[in-house]
């Protein structure tokens, strides 16, 4: 196997943590880091996703109390939490790529720099119209590090992001849902205009992420692995929707790129 190999002084510790967490539960590495990747989303939905964490931490629970490995799941998801705090970085897909996968299948994800690069050339300093909340959308997203880099310039804007691989959506909606961003995290292929999960992040006054059916997501979202999206119907004056604003007519109208804006 690999040696791991980090970018962030603070993964380490995350890192281990999870390591702990497969010696103690008796599962492997990879299974550790998914399961820590769900508990984390459900306790950051505020009691939505209940039920899926309970069926999760079943396979943690093991042992006397402080030495099970829902103990070092919980410990982890505070070192997490403090890195995120402290650096703004994307510890999650350090920890991905260095530690679990090894770029398998070729599946390296986009340096930091780079995104924040290719957002800057993307994003132009143009103010909105009063009233317009655009729409930023990577069909790839990995660990959504394209949509955090424009978060750093937008934060306001809706962000959404789709990929085929569950543990890269369950790492852009923890990332997005750590900043409170507004966005909605698809799983399935874009190519393949697949969708098995969705996500949607920013608070609702309960939690900061929680699971909806596709059949509630705005007709553009429903669409964006289209190749071309059928436009969604313009906001409802005073809706009270604790989500936020919805998109306006025809923001997804335009063919996808890897970093779309519309």
């Amino acid at each position: 196997m690999p040696k791991e190999s980090f970018l962030y002084p603070e993964t380490p510790p995350v890192f281990e943590l999870i390591e702990e967490t497969s010696r103690r539960s008796g599962v492997s590495r990879a299974q550790a880091f998914e399961d820590f990747l769900h508990m984390s989303l459900c306790a950051l939905s505020g009691g939505q996703m209940e039920e899926q964490y309970l069926a999760t931490v079943k396979r943690h629970t093991d042992g006397a109390q402080g030495k099970r490995g829902c103990d070092s799941i919980s410990h982890a998801f505070g070192a997490l939490v403090d890195a995120m705090e402290k650096t703004r970085k994307d510890i999650l897909g350090d920890l991905f790529q260095g530690g679990i996968t090894y770029g398998e299948a070729g599946q390296f994800l986009t340096p930091e720099p780079v995104c924040e690069m290719m957002a800057r050339v993307t994003v132009d300093d143009a103010e909105p119209v009063e009233g317009e909340r655009k729409t930023v959308c990577d069909p790839c997203c990995g660990s959504g590090r394209m949509l955090l880099a424009v978060a750093d310039l937008k934060p306001n804007w809706e962000f959404v992001g789709q990929d085929v691989d569950l543990r890269c959506v369950r790492m852009t909606a923890i990332n997005l849902a750590f900043r409170n961003t507004y966005g909605y995290v698809i799983w399935g292929n874009s190519l393949g205009i697949e969708k098995k999960l969705v996500y949607r992040t920013g608070f609702n006054l309960t939690g900061f992420v929680r699971e909806i059916p596709v059949g509630e997501c705005p007709p553009p979202v429903q669409s964006v692995a289209s190749e071309r999206a059928v436009p969604a119907p313009s906001p409802i004056p005073g809706d009270g929707d604790p989500d936020g604003p919805a998109m306006r007519d025809g923001e997804l109208s335009a063919p996808r790129k890897q970093l779309r804006l519309f």
